[in-house]
């Protein structure tokens, strides 16, 4: 039971990195939510009349999910991504919810501040032991 009790103390950083995967994945998944559905996400920004402007931003958030949560899946560029993130997901929790209101049934504010937190809490912490951005580290050095 020690020596169990010993390794899981010398990977505790591993929560951490899986949190990242986990949440690089999310990411992905909900790009492709929005390529699936793009009026919901034009009726989000509430852009669903401004088709030039509103295609402009679509396709950003879209690009913005789908390539940051695969590079934040492997640990690629993390800061910067989160970087990209943190904006998208933030108006999201205040445009979004703002509208929809915090206790009405079909409202994912929970979900949402909880990818927000961890977005944040990784533009800090950055890419971890399990990223590629670690493993570039370790070739330079």
């Amino acid at each position: 039971m020690e020596r169990v009790l010993t390794w899981l103390e010398a990977h505790k950083d591993w929560t951490i990195e899986f949190l990242r995967m986990y949440l690089g994945l999310i990411l992905i998944l909900k790009g492709f939510v929005f390529i699936r559905d793009m009026d919901q996400l034009l009726g989000l920004i509430g852009l669903k009349n401004s088709l030039w402007l509103g295609g402009l931003f679509a396709h950003y958030i879209v690009l913005v999910h789908l390539l940051g949560g695969a590079f934040f899946l492997i640990g690629l560029i993390t800061r910067v991504v989160a970087g990209f993130q943190i904006p998208i997901v933030a108006a999201g929790i205040f445009v979004v919810y703002a509208k929809e209101g915090l206790l009405s049934g079909t409202s994912n504010l929970e979900y949402t501040t909880f990818v927000f937190l961890g977005l944040v809490a990784f533009l800090f912490y950055g890419g971890g032991r399990l990223s590629v951005d670690h493993l570039l580290e370790r070739k330079r050095e």
